[in-house]
This record gives C-alpha cells, structure tokens and sequence, in this order.
C-alpha cells in the first residue's frame, strides 16, 4: 500500500512538472511571436489612424460652411435689424410722449369741467 501511494504521488509530481513545462512554453512561445505587443501597436496605430481621419472630417466640414456661410451678407443683415430697431424704438417714443401729452390735456379739461361744474352750484 505504501508502495502503491508512493508511486501515485511520484506520478502526480511528472504529471504536474510536464504541464507545467508546458504552461512556461506556451508563455515563452507567445511572448516570442509578440502576440500581445503587435496587438498593442496595432491598436496604437488604429486609433491614431481614427483620430487623424476625425480630424480630416472636421476641417472638410468646417471648411464647407465657411464656403457656403457669407459673413458679409450676415453683418449687413444684422446692422439692418439694428437700425430698424432703432427707427422703431424712436417711434414708440414719439407716439409714448404724444400719447402722455393727450392725457395731460384731457385730465386738465376734466378739472376745469369739475371745477366750472362746482363753481355753478
């Protein structure tokens, strides 16, 4: 029986020394091929590709809309509203101050109405 035991566990330990050597093989043969470092720099490389390529797309398309967008015709348009706006706020005014001017008048005949009527009496 204690042959039998030493014999199992002797052949455990080959068993586990063979995976072993098979396991850091493995391991060695990877690090080798660079599997992992060529899957980095590729990874690297494409992001750097995305990035220029969103770039790119950026500038074309912010490069269209200055072509397309006339700046001169958008101030001129902005000074018009600018200026009409003024014109108008003037003419509020105006209109504020004869229109203030007109109660002043009737509430000063009012007065003078109330004061004959009183007067009368």
């Amino acid at each position: 029986m204690l042959k039998k035991l030493l014999s199992t566990i002797f052949k455990t330990g080959k068993t586990v020394h063979k995976s072993t050597k098979k396991s850091s093989d493995f391991i060695d043969e990877l690090l080798e091929k660079e599997y992992i470092s060529g899957t980095v720099d590729n990874l690297k490389t494409s992001s750097g590709k995305i990035v220029e390529k969103a770039g790119q797309v950026y500038q074309k398309t912010k490069d269209q809309i200055e072509n397309h967008v006339d700046t001169s015709k958008i101030q001129e348009l902005g000074d018009k509203l600018k200026e009409k706006g003024q014109d108008l706020s003037e003419s509020i005014a105006e209109n504020m101050q004869e229109s203030a001017a007109t109660i002043k008048n009737v509430i000063k005949e009012g007065e003078k109405i109330v004061k004959d009527l009183l007067e009368e009496e």
